[in-house]
C-alpha cells in the first residue's frame, strides 16, 4: 500500500528505492563474522565482488554468486546469511557479484557484469584464488537464477569453459507471460500475502529493459498486452510456455484459460527487440551439451511455472537436470532470518555440490 502512494505521488523510480530500503531490514539481524570466516569486497574483471574466505578449505572449488532482487534491489551484503549456511556446510570459496542494478544500468549491463567476473575467474584470477576453474558453481535465486542461466548458456555458445553446474533458486525465466497459472493463482489465492507480486515483477522488468515505469504500461503488461497472438515468436513461445506443458498439479480452480486481452503496439513492438536468450533463456534454440543444473521451484511463487518449463525444456536438450520443488513454501524464503523450512532447500543444494564433487575425486 505504502509503495503504491508513494509511486503516486513520487513515481516508480522512488518506490524502487523504498523497495530498496526495504529489502535492506534484515540486515538488522546481520551475524557477527565468526572468527573462521573473513569477508572482503574485492575487484574481478572490473566489477565489484564480495569475498567469503573460510581458514580451513576442504576443496578448491568455488560458488559464484549472483543475487536476487529484480536486478534493481538488494546486494550481496544481504546475502550473508544466506550463504553463510553454504560455507559451513562446504568450507568451499564463495564470490558473490556486486553486479550494476537497474534502473541506473539497464540490460545488458548486470549480465554483462557476471560474465566478466566468471571469464576472468576461468582465465586468470582462479591463481589468485587457489581455485580450479573447471569447478565453478553458478548461484543464483529470482533475477540473479536469470544471470545464471543466462550465464551458463553464453560460455555454451561461445565454446567456452563451461561452469561445474548452475543452481538457479525460484529462477525468472522469461517476460512474455504474466498469466501464467501461477500468476493467477496469486491475485485469488494469496494477494498482498507474497515477498513477489505480479506488478513488482513487471516494473522490475521495465527498469531493467529501460522502457518507461508508468501506470499504463504496467497495467498493459499484466493482461499481457506486449504479447502477439499471431506470428513466428507467438508461435514459438506457444511451444515453449503453453499453460498446456504444465502438469495438472499446477492447475487450479483459480485459473482461466480464456482470458481475452488486446495487443499494445508500442509494447508488442518494444519487447520484440528483446526477444533474445540473454534476456529469457527459455528461448535459445540449442542448449545441447550445457553444464548440469539444478531448479529449484516453490508453490508459493508467480515464478513457479516458468521454472518448471525451464526443466522442461533443458530435458528436451537432454541436459541433465535435478529438479527440486517445494511446494509449501514461497518465494524470497532463503532471505527470511527466521524461516526453518529453508533448510530443506539449503541441504538439498549442499547435496547436489557435494555429489558433483565426489564424482572428481
Amino acid at each position: 500500500m505504502y509503495g503504491e502512494i508513494v509511486e503516486t505521488i513520487f513515481g516508480a523510480e522512488y518506490r524502487n528505492k523504498l523497495l530498496r530500503i526495504i529489502f535492506t531490514i534484515p540486515r538488522l539481524f546481520h551475524f557477527s563474522t565468526p572468527n573462521w570466516l573473513t569477508i572482503r569486497n574485492e575487484i574481478i574483471g572490473n566489477v565489484k565482488v564480495r569475498v567469503y574466505y573460510p581458514k580451513k578449505r576442504r576443496s578448491n572449488a568455488v560458488i559464484l554468486h549472483m543475487h536476487g532482487g529484480g536486478w534493481t534491489s538488494l546486494k550481496p551484503v544481504d546475502y550473508d546469511n544466506h550463504l553463510l549456511y553454504f560455507i559451513k556446510r562446504l568450507d568451499m570459496l564463495i564470490i558473490s557479484i556486486n553486479y550494476r542494478r537497474s534502473p541506473e544500468y539497464h540490460y545488458p549491463i548486470p549480465a554483462a557484469d557476471c560474465e566478466a567476473v566468471y571469464r576472468e575467474l576461468v582465465t586468470i584470477d582462479y591463481k589468485r584464488y587457489g581455485i580450479d576453474p573447471t569447478k565453478i558453481f553458478l548461484l543464483g535465486d529470482s533475477a540473479g537464477g536469470n544471470l545464471a542461466a543466462v550465464i551458463a548458456q553464453r560460455q555454451l555458445k561461445a565454446n567456452f569453459q563451461q561452469p561445474k553446474s548452475q543452481i538457479l533458486i525460484y529462477p525468472a525465466i522469461h517476460p512474455f507471460d504474466f498469466l501464467s497459472p501461477s500468476y493467477q493463482q496469486f491475485y485469488k489465492s494469496f494477494p498482498g500475502c507474497a515477498m513477489l507480486n505480479p506488478r513488482m515483477m513487471v516494473q522490475w522488468y521495465l527498469h531493467y529493459l529501460g522502457i518507461p515505469v508508468t501506470k499504463e504500461n504496467t497495467k498493459k503488461l499484466l493482461r499481457n498486452e506486449h504479447m502477439r497472438s499471431k506470428g513466428k515468436q507467438a508461435d514459438n513461445l506457444r511451444s515453449l510456455i503453453g499453460h498446456n506443458l504444465l502438469p495438472d498439479s499446477f492447475i487450479d480452480e483459480t485459473y482461466n484459460s480464456d482470458i481475452k486481452k488486446k495487443e499494445n503496439d508500442y509494447l508488442c513492438d518494444t519487447l520484440a527487440k528483446y526477444y533474445h536468450p540473454d534476456l529469457a533463456p527459455i528461448i535459445d534454440d540449442n542448449l545441447e551439451g550445457l553444464c548440469k543444473t539444478m531448479v529449484i521451484t516453490v508453490g508459493y511463487d508467480i515464478l513457479r511455472d516458468e521454472g518448471l518449463l525451464y526443466v522442461r525444456r533443458l530435458q528436451s536438450f537432454n541436459v541433465s537436470v535435478l529438479w527440486k520443488h517445494y511446494s509449501k513454501l514461497y518465494h524470497g524464503c532463503l532471505n527470511m532470518p527466521f524461516s526453518n523450512e529453508k533448510r530443506k532447500i539449503f541441504d538439498d543444494i549442499v547435496a547436489f555440490i557435494e555429489l558433483q564433487l565426489c564424482k572428481d575425486l
